[in-house]
């Protein structure tokens, strides 16, 4: 079959490999270009953790796993360090329960442990924390370029930048028009994240999509740059907190929340919100402080294309197959999704863990949870 897959990030370049190593006659597009600071899948790092709540999500994560390793082989590349992950706040007695019953290593931690594990960081001795020792970051930009070059390997065309204008379907299969030619194929992919609800009305497709700009800042701090990813659970008010090591940029560490108001279609890049960098800022000073000292050196922004339920929407509707919804945590998948889109635009069954993924499961005016935050409600991951 010949296929056009829209979008070459986290969920669509994989599927473009995927496709290709199938046989398939495949052609990805992506308006801005792999790993463009426009889309959701730029920058250097990304936290990898099989740790979740939702025992499905735990059986993809040890799946993506082995991909990434065997990913690495291919490429000559280290793409995944698994300095671990701290947890703290309240859920974590629900995820460590949820590791442990998947049979992942997960260390509940005493003060005392608290002190081994991440001894700069400042703990709170009064909420319960864990360490899960095979998690850790993934360096994203490099995972992308292996994936590229594989699919490159398989006959794929990549072709950036290149942006869709419409797609439709036709009696033979689809129809989709760009800036610079129309393509006649088979079957489409349409994994094209935040820009996905202006994409699929025309199609008749509605769904509950809500894009938003997540920002991190880096700060440096020696002996930070080998410690743990960490996640800071929001709770009473508590701004939820993620952060982790990326070599050569010092911590990164972001809010848990996107602000649908800095969402701009057109944009090719996110300039720094001056009042969410203070608010980074004030959580570094009471949590980091050995962090603080000439920091933040830098800011970036990310689009993420929030669903009421943090889950994804991935399903087949005739000649196309949509795959959005990345809620700000599709990277640690990224050797697997093509496998799953690559499935369901086939035609094959949804992976049992991945049914919940799609286009049905909800109406499209499902409502978000706003969460109270300094910069006012934000939809939280």
């Amino acid at each position: 079959m010949r296929v056009v897959v829209v979008g070459l990030g986290v969920m669509g370049l994989p599927t473009v490999r995927a496709l290709a190593e199938r046989g398939h006659e495949v052609i990805g597009i992506d308006r801005h270009g792999i790993s463009a600071p426009a889309g959701s899948s730029a920058g250097m790092t990304r936290i990898f953790r099989l740790a979740h709540d939702r025992p499905g999500d735990i059986v993809l994560a040890k799946k993506a796993l082995e991909r990434w390793r065997e990913l690495e082989a291919m490429s000559g590349e280290t793409l995944i360090d698994q300095v671990g992950l701290v947890l703290r706040g309240e859920p974590v007695s629900e995820w460590v329960a949820a590791l442990r019953d998947a049979d992942v290593p997960v260390e509940e931690l005493t003060p005392a442990d608290r002190e081994r594990v991440f001894p700069e960081l400042a703990h709170r001795p009064d909420e319960p924390a864990a360490f899960v020792p095979e998690d850790g970051m993934l360096f994203a930009a490099k995972g992308l370029a292996a994936v590229a070059a594989a699919a490159r390997k398989a006959g794929a065309e990549l072709s950036t930048p290149e942006r869709m204008l419409a797609v439709e379907e036709t009696p033979s299969g689809v129809r989709v028009t760009t800036d610079q030619r129309v393509l006649e194929a088979d079957l489409a992919v349409l994994a094209v994240g935040p820009w996905a609800q202006s994409l699929l009305e025309p199609l008749g497709l509605r769904l509950p999509l809500a894009p938003a700009i997540g920002q991190v800042s880096y700060w440096r701090g020696g002996a930070w740059e080998r410690r743990p990813s960490l996640i800071d659970f929001v709770a009473d008010g508590k701004l939820g907190v993620y952060g982790l090591p990326t070599p050569g940029k010092g911590y990164k560490i972001g809010l848990d929340y996107g602000s649908e108001e800095a969402w701009d279609t057109e944009a090719a890049a996110w300039p720094p919100r001056a009042f969410e960098e203070e608010c980074n800022r004030d959580w570094v000073l009471a949590h980091a402080p050995g962090l603080a000292t000439d920091g933040p050196h830098l800011t970036e922004g990310c689009p993420w294309t929030m669903t009421p339920d943090g889950e994804y929407f991935i399903d087949r509707r005739g000649a196309i197959t949509v795959a959005t919804g990345c809620s700000g945590h599709a990277f640690k998948f990224m050797p697997i999704m093509g496998e799953l889109i690559a499935d369901i635009a086939e035609g094959r069954p949804a992976w049992p863990e991945a049914d919940i993924f799609r286009l049905d499961r909800m109406p499209p005016d499902a409502p978000f949870d706003l969460v109270e935050t300094p910069m006012g409600p934000r939809i939280g991951l």
